[in-house]
Parts: structure tokens; sequence; C-alpha cells
């Protein structure tokens, strides 16, 4: 199996693992969840793509070769540079923008457009990289460079003098930013965890005794509704006989599962029961 494979099949994968992972038992309005849909989708392939860069940059590093190389042209969005060097608004690419801006903290780009030998040494492949400020004004036109192939690169490089992996990790902490994003606006994740508890008005409905070994217990079932206003029915065991069908009682649940209470006396009373 090819590594390319390989990689379609990750993504494959990891695109339905997000997208169950937020629709299933979503709490929040359909809006909210295509939000989140899109937040996913794009923090997992910005991650995708930083892990390649990542796992890329060590082949280069470890196991790379260089080849010499002539740069063609030079290219910046700076407004200070020269109008025949100034890059055109269709040549920008706004997510290595802000990846760019991210890592330099600075909204130019410097290009470097260059040449080198590839494919075997039969052709020429010709490159377009964003570089630093200080490298790019270290270059000049027709000037001979080193570039830099992984193992099994053929006809992309980077610049000796470039290395990527500070764009590697801003992307991947991107992708992170955006996956909890995406968990915030679906509602899987949550900045504060709020009101663990929920306590409602019941009545018992229902009032059955239960034997253990020489231990006598008693099943109370008793019917409430949640805070959404949704009829619901929960039993819990007391060691208290003296509970009776069309008592007042108190169900306590979580907000998450209103249909699993506990319960206990209305306040004022005198406490008659202790919970299992």
């Amino acid at each position: 199996m090819t590594r390319a494979l390989v990689q379609v099949l990750l993504q494959i994968i990891g695109f339905a693992a997000i997208t169950t992972w937020l629709f299933t038992r979503s709490q929040r309005s359909s809006y909210s969840s295509m939000i989140a849909f899109v937040l996913g989708v794009a923090g997992f392939f910005v991650f995708i793509d930083g892990f390649r860069l990542a796992v890329l940059e060590e082949y280069r590093t470890r196991y790379g070769h260089v080849v010499t190389g002539v740069v063609e042209d030079l290219r910046s969005s700076d407004s200070s540079i020269w109008s025949t060097s100034r890059m055109k608004s269709s040549e920008l690419d706004t997510y290595e923008q802000v990846c760019r801006f991210l890592l330099t903290r600075s909204p130019e780009e410097w290009v470097v457009h260059y040449s080198y030998p590839c494919a075997g040494a039969t052709g020429s492949c010709r490159v377009r990289e964003q570089v630093t400020r200080d490298l790019w004004r270290r270059l000049t036109i027709g000037q001979p460079i080193t570039v830099r192939q992984s193992i099994d690169e053929t006809r992309t490089a980077r610049l000796d003098e470039n290395p990527q992996r500070g764009l590697a990790l801003v992307k991947v902490a991107l992708a992170c930013v955006l996956l909890a994003l995406s968990g915030l606006v679906s509602g899987r994740f949550t900045l504060f965890s709020g009101q663990k508890y929920v306590e409602v008005d019941g009545v018992v409905t229902s009032v059955e005794p239960v034997q253990y070994g020489n231990e006598a217990r008693w099943k109370v079932r008793f019917a409430y509704f949640d805070a959404h206003g949704n009829a619901q029915d929960s039993v819990d065991e007391v060691n208290d006989p003296s509970w009776k069908s069309g008592d007042g009682c108190r169900a306590v649940y979580r907000p998450k599962t209103p249909d699993l209470a506990t319960l206990r006396p209305r306040p004022g009373s005198d406490p008659r029961l202790t919970p299992v």
C-alpha cells in the first residue's frame, strides 16, 4: 500500500470520525451544528497539512539531500518595495498568509521563485516559496542557491536556509484551536461546568419492599417534570418504610440525564430516608 493511499484513507477515516463526534447526541441547533461542522472539518485538514509538513521536514533533515538551484524572481507584498517586485492580490494565499502571520507576526509576504534540477536530473522544477525577510533581502535574481529534498521527494523541495518546522507547529496549533472551537460550538466542550445538579418537585407513585438477606429496603418510584417540562419517571431505594404512594418529594438529577434521578424529601419535612 503506497504512502499516498494511506494518507487518503486516514483523511477519510478522520473526516468520518469528526462528523460522528460532532453530530452524535448534539444538543445544539442545526445552525450551530453546521458552524461546528465547518470548524471541525477545517481543523482536521489544517492538522493533516501541519502533520504532513512536520513529517516531511523530519525526512528532509535526517535523510535529505541538497542540489543547486537558481533564483528566478523575487516578489514581496511590502509596500516599501518597488512596484515591479510587488505581488498581485491573486498571488496571495489567505491560508498560508494566516499561518505565516502567526509565525512571524508580520502581515507581509516575501516570496522567492527558483528552479532546480529534478525528476532524476532529467528536468527542471520551478518552486514558489515564502521565506523570511532577512533571507529574501540576501538573495538576488540569478544567484545560485542550495535546495533541500527528502529521499522520496521528486517535484517538491525547499530552500536549505528556510526550514519549515516552525510553520508545521503553527499549523498544528491552529488546527487544535479550530477543533476546540468546534467542540465549544457543538456543545461537546464547555469552559465552565455550570449547574451540576437540578432539583425539582415530584410525587411518589409506588412503593415496593425489597429483601436483601435479613435486610429490608423499599423501592420507591416517583414521577416529576424536568427543567424542560418533560415528564420523567425514576426509581430509588430507601431504608425508611414510611414512604407511601402520593407523598410529595424532590427529584435530583444531572442536566444531561434527567431520566435518572435521586429521591429527596421536600424542604421543611423530616428526613425519612437514606439513599443507597
